[in-house]
C-alpha cells in the first residue's frame, strides 16, 4: 500500500555507469525535486528483468507490480536488493497499469535512499551492449511486459523472459500476451546469467505456428 515518506537529507544519487556501481555523495542533478516526497512502494523482488541486449532495466515484486528503470543503474538495484529481498521505491505508478517507474530505491526504512537522475522513457541503444543473437524461447505468459508509460508491449514468462515485440505489433498479439497463454517466440536477443530477454520477429502458441510479428509492408 502506498504511503507518504518524508524527505530525506542528502540522499545519493546514481547517474550512469560507471558511477553506478557506487552511491554518489552529492544529490541527483538531473531532478529539481526530491523523488523521497513521492509516494513510496515496498514489495519483495521475486526476478529481475532484462532487455534484449542484456541490460537490467526492470524487476517484479512479489506482490505483483512491475517496476522499471533505467538500465545503466540495474547493477545498482541488484546490489541494493537481491531476488527474495525487500525493496522500497519512490516512483510515479501508471493510473492504468500495475507499473512503478522508479525515482529513488532503498533496501529498507533503516537504509538511505538512493536517488535516480532522470525519469525513464524508453530502453536506450548502448554501444557497450552485449551483442544479440538468435533465441527461441517458449513458455508460459506470467504477466504482460509493460512500457514505462504502462502499454503492454510483450509477454514475461513464468521462467522470468521477457518478450518484447516491436512497436505497434503487441495489439494484434493480444490474446497471446495475456497471463496464462502459452507463448513461443523467435528472434534476437540476450541470454545469460542476469536473465533472457528477446525482441520477437515471430510468435506464436506452440513453435510450430509462430507468425511475423512485423506488420506486411503494402
Amino acid at each position: 500500500m502506498a504511503a507518504l515518506v518524508l524527505p530525506v537529507a542528502r540522499a545519493p544519487s546514481v547517474a550512469a555507469e560507471p558511477t553506478a556501481s557506487r552511491q554518489a555523495d552529492r544529490p541527483a542533478g538531473g531532478l529539481w525535486f526530491d523523488p523521497t516526497q513521492l509516494p513510496s512502494f515496498t514489495g519483495t523482488v521475486e526476478r529481475f528483468l532484462v532487455d534484449p541486449r542484456g541490460g537490467t532495466d526492470g524487476l517484479l515484486f512479489r506482490e505483483g507490480p512491475q517496476v522499471v528503470f533505467p538500465p545503466d543503474i540495474g547493477a545498482a538495484v541488484r546490489r541494493v536488493a537481491a531476488e527474495g529481498r525487500p525493496l522500497t521505491v519512490w516512483g510515479i505508478r501508471i493510473r492504468n497499469a500495475p507499473v512503478i517507474t522508479i525515482l529513488a530505491f532503498s533496501a529498507g526504512a533503516d537504509s538511505p535512499p538512493v536517488l535516480v537522475e532522470r525519469l525513464y522513457r524508453r530502453v536506450p541503444e548502448r554501444p557497450d551492449a552485449a551483442p544479440m543473437r538468435e533465441l527461441s524461447v517458449e513458455g508460459r505468459v506470467k504477466a504482460p511486459y509493460y512500457t514505462p508509460q504502462g502499454e503492454v508491449t510483450g509477454a514475461i514468462l513464468e521462467d522470468g523472459t521477457s518478450v518484447l515485440l516491436p512497436a505497434g505489433a503487441a495489439e494484434r498479439f493480444r490474446d497471446l500476451l495475456t497471463p496464462g497463454a502459452t507463448l513461443a517466440a523467435e528472434g534476437p536477443g540476450y541470454a545469460g546469467q542476469e536473465g533472457r530477454a528477446v525482441l520477437a520477429r515471430r510468435i506464436g502458441a506452440e513453435p510450430g505456428s509462430l507468425r511475423p510479428t512485423a506488420s506486411a509492408t503494402p
